[in-house]
């Protein structure tokens, strides 16, 4: 079972510096939400290893040109929908943003 975990609260301004990992990130974790699968389902899907949908779900990674248009296909949603991000994300993205900021300070000495 997870700890919940305190959210800062983010806002507009967020959404506009997000990078393009950061919003394949996002989109990614909405597409898991709606779906309700898990990353080794999507991975199965793609024909991809699981540790590298996990690396894109966190923008831990750079995707390949061939594997975004594996996704559009296979998940059936066109690159706009999945790399675009509005206000309804804002709580997915508080609660990404949180994790990334306690795993970053977990691993500083």
């Amino acid at each position: 079972m997870k700890r919940d975990i305190p959210v800062e609260p983010v806002d507009m301004a967020s959404l506009e510096a997000l990078t393009f990992q950061e919003r394949l990130a996002i989109g990614i974790e909405r597409l898991k939400a709606e779906r309700d699968v898990k990353n080794r389902v999507l991975a199965e899907q793609l024909g991809v290893d699981e540790a590298y949908i996990s690396r894109l779900a966190r923008a831990m990674g750079d995707v390949k040109l061939s594997t975004l248009d594996k996704m559009q296909r296979a998940w059936n949603v066109d690159g706009e929908n999945l790399l675009k991000v509005t206000e309804a994300d804002l709580p997915l993205i508080a609660v990404w943003k949180t994790r990334l900021k306690k795993k970053k300070a977990a691993e500083t000495p």
